[in-house]
Order: C-alpha cells, then structure tokens, then sequence
C-alpha cells in the first residue's frame, strides 16, 4: 500500500482528507507544518506528501525549498495545495520540484487523479 503524508495546519480538513484517500487504498500520516513534515520524513518512508501552502513554522512552499535540498533518496513527490494560487508560487512550487499545485477548493477526482499520475497507477 502506498504510504502518503498529509502536512496542513488545519486539523479537521487534514482528517477528510485522510478518510476520502484511506477509502482509496492509500495509508496516511498526518502532521501540522511542513518543520513537523521534514522531521518524520526523515524517518519513515512515504510514497507522497500533499502539503497545504499557507501554514505557521513552514509553508508548503518551504517544504519543498527544503526537501529539494536534500540527499536525492529522501525526495519525494510532492503535492501542494493552496487557496491563493498565482503564478509566481506556482512557477516557485514547480522550480522547486512540486510534482503537482492545485487551488483550494478543489475537486475529489482532480486531486485522485494527480495522485493516480505522481504514482504511476492505472
């Protein structure tokens, strides 16, 4: 089973989240800041990380500054959401090896499919 660290500051969209992909098949994490994201992925092995953008310690965006700095092995696909989508976070989310942005709300079947593509699975 695929292993997913969900990373947002906001305890009860983090909860919904888990539940919709864990009836998908998907095991969860959870953390609330990408400082706590970048401890336990140190630590345990994930196949992604959907990570909110705007959260307090550590955006998502400066999650995925600072695991781009990391030994190759500990990258991982990274999916950042965030409510205040402009062009020049995306192009940075990008830069800095977001495999995926999307724009709160967004749709259930927008966010399986990213993942479905990011892992490979049919």
């Amino acid at each position: 089973m695929k292993q997913i660290l969900l990373v947002d500051d906001y305890e009860s969209g983090r909860h919904v989240l888990r539940e919709k992909l864990e009836m998908q098949g998907y095991v969860c994490r959870e953390v609330k800041d990408g400082a706590e994201a970048l401890s336990i992925i140190q630590q345990k092995h994930f196949d992604l990380v959907i990570t909110d953008n705007q959260m307090p310690v550590m955006t998502g965006l400066e999650l995925l500054q600072a695991l781009a700095k990391t030994p190759k092995n500990l990258r991982l696909p990274i999916i950042l959401l965030t409510g205040n989508l402009t062009e020049p976070l995306q192009k940075a989310a990008k830069l800095a090896g977001a495999s995926a942005v999307l724009k709160k709300p967004y749709k259930d079947q927008e966010l399986l499919s990213a993942i479905t593509r990011i892992l490979g699975e049919t």
